[in-house]
């Protein structure tokens, strides 16, 4: 399966990591099992999320302090340089081993950003699935029926 398609299981996987639905090692163990190709797509997955969440400078700053990871490693210097799209995009293109410590920092960067949006703007449950309840496994079950692959 080529380009940056996500399945909905994968979809809601991510937005539970960002809401902490479902737990950060939990997350990077899966993410770790992922084949190279299948990282790389999940990470251009996960930089769709960020940018429809619009990230501010802030919500950077937020990540890389809560990924707890050093702010010298390449990941961290490329989100904090001008022009964050081109920086996400240049993130999925790192060296494999590089791929879980971009996946953790862009997980944080969906949590900050998605976080701020959900105080400053009322939730949209009809056009913005990922806003629903995603710990309800019924809520889940009706997302996957209705956004089904």
């Amino acid at each position: 399966m080529g380009g940056t398609m996500l399945n909905v299981d994968e979809e809601i996987l991510l937005n539970q990591l960002a809401q902490e639905i479902v737990s950060s090692s939990e997350g990077e163990a899966w993410f770790g099992a992922q084949s190279e190709d299948d990282k790389r797509r999940l990470l251009r997955g996960l930089n769709n999320f960020i940018l429809q969440a619009r990230p501010k400078p802030e919500d950077v700053a937020v990540a890389i302090a809560e990924s707890q990871l050093k702010p010298t490693l390449t990941p961290y210097v490329l989100i904090a340089m001008p022009n964050l799209r081109v920086q996400l995009a240049k993130l999925a293109t790192l060296p494999e081993f590089e791929l879980p410590r971009a996946f953790r920092l862009l997980i944080k960067l969906l949590a900050a950003a998605d976080g701020r949006r959900r105080k400053e703007q009322p939730l949209d449950l009809i056009n913005h699935w990922w806003h629903r309840d995603l710990s309800d496994p019924d809520v889940v079950n009706d997302i996957k029926r209705t956004r089904g692959t």
